[in-house]
């Protein structure tokens, strides 16, 4: 008798078990529509992000500015950016996606419209500055999301997709923004570019849901989540994400490897080519391309690589290394062919997307109920980088020009300049490479919640 009872209460929570498993919305139609829908703002956030990238003549002109001041300007939008990374990830721990995106696409829009009408530098300066403050949560809303809706094995692909995105974004805002932007003027395009944000901006508050309404494990998790905020442990975490070296050491590898983004292909990129080649904005904006594309496709890569591997360091050491070797060729080799440039561009990018394991090393190494805070610390540390080293990279070109002008009154700076000031790049790019030498091996590794 006593074996039938057991027998009955095995397959009762056999089928329960079943059922629970059927009704999982983790990783269904719903999530990846949800998710689509964060992506949308992550890659139209990105698009106003590197627009500078093509307008920097323009914006020069306008503004009667050199490459120090541009590059100033430019880093405006990391002034907001970077100091929000650690607050939006208590914001998003707590309100969730849906109305932090909504919210957040509203701040894009007014600093489109307020930098489209700018008269002054100053006034650019702000319009940048919200544009920043509204794409801050962007990455991190898209981290939660995946975070709420997929299983943890797959969160390093969703990563990776996510990142990918992003790069589409900065696909977007070189050569076709070039084109809108020769076609209209920069300031149009701005106006055009605020327009869109209202379209996100109502998409997201329809489509996007914070948490799956089952099975009863999500449901813990939320109401811990819910607790966690009400007694006000946020900053707990954050104490513990912060008190942890290895956070430290992940976000500040991730800081070195997006120079050859944030530096180079999100502004310095375009003029670059522009001189190397001889060619205009729109030309010299497909070599940015290249390394967009690229880095989209080296994301999800390097994600199914630590997977193949079973390793998430190793991965990111190779793609440190790779990466300051191919972009040492583009800085330093002369007389490449314009095709094999594009080609060493996309291989650069593509080899160094798989930097993105960042994001989930440090997600592994922390709970996940603070994964929101885990991801803002980390891109906070990661984001530095476009802060400092954009107007950096302008310093130098300033420091190194012979006061040639162009026909239309901007500094015009020559290759030797160039190659001098990216020399920032190819040292961020082998510090990174030694920092990631003393990050510990994090695959499959868990922490439980607090």
């Amino acid at each position: 008798m006593r074996a039938a009872e057991m027998k009955l209460i095995s397959d009762y929570e056999m089928v329960e078990t079943e059922e629970a498993i059927a009704c999982d919305p983790r990783g269904s139609v719903q999530a990846c529509i949800i998710l689509g829908c964060a992506w949308i703002f992550y890659l139209y956030e990105y698009i106003l992000r590197v627009s500078p990238s093509v307008m920097t003549n323009e914006l020069m002109t306008d503004f009667d500015v050199t490459s120090t001041s541009l590059g100033v300007l430019a880093s405006f939008y990391y002034l907001a950016y970077v100091p929000l990374q650690i607050p939006c990830g208590l914001i998003v721990d707590r309100l969730g996606a849906r109305k932090v995106i909504t919210f957040s696409s509203f701040l894009c829009i007014l600093g489109c419209i307020l930098f489209s009408g700018s008269e002054t530098l100053m006034m650019a300066k702000a319009g940048r500055f919200l544009i920043g403050a509204g794409s801050a949560c962007a990455y991190l809303s898209c981290a939660k999301i995946g975070a709420e809706w997929f299983h943890s094995d797959k969160f390093a692909v969703v990563a990776g997709m996510t990142m990918m995105m992003g790069t589409f974004g900065g696909i977007s805002g070189g050569r076709p923004f070039a084109i809108l932007l020769n076609h209209y003027g920069w300031r149009q395009s701005m106006l055009i570019a605020a327009a869109v944000g209202c379209c996100i901006a109502l998409a997201a508050w329809l489509i996007i849901r914070d948490h799956p309404d089952s099975p009863s494990e999500n449901r813990r998790k939320k109401s811990t989540s819910i607790d966690h905020a009400s007694n006000g442990s946020l900053f707990g975490g954050l104490r513990l994400i912060a008190s942890n070296p290895q956070n430290w050491l992940i976000g500040l590898y991730g800081c070195m490897m997006y120079l050859p983004l944030s530096a180079f292909a999100e502004l310095w990129g375009v003029p670059f080519l522009m001189q190397v080649y001889d060619i205009n904005n729109e030309i010299a904006s497909t070599g940015t391309f290249m390394v967009f594309l690229g880095m989209a496709l080296g994301c999800p890569l390097g994600a199914w690589l630590s997977n193949r591997f079973k390793s998430r360091i190793k991965i990111m050491s190779w793609s440190a290394l790779g990466t300051l070797f191919v972009f040492c060729i583009v800085f330093y080799v002369p007389n490449i062919p314009w095709d094999s440039m594009l080609c060493l561009l996309f291989v650069g990018g593509l080899i160094s997307g798989g930097q993105i394991l960042y994001f989930a090393a440090a997600k592994e190494i922390s709970p996940d109920n603070i994964s929101g805070t885990t991801i803002g610390f980390t891109n906070f540390l990661v984001m530095i980088s476009g802060f400092v080293f954009q107007p950096l990279v302008g310093r130098l070109l300033d420091l190194a020009w012979d006061g040639q002008m162009s026909i239309d009154g901007s500094p015009e700076y020559n290759i030797s300049t160039y190659k001098i000031a990216f020399t920032a790049i190819s040292i961020g790019l082998f510090v990174g490479w030694i920092i990631v030498q003393f990050v510990k091996e994090t695959y499959n590794h868990t922490v439980e919640q607090v």
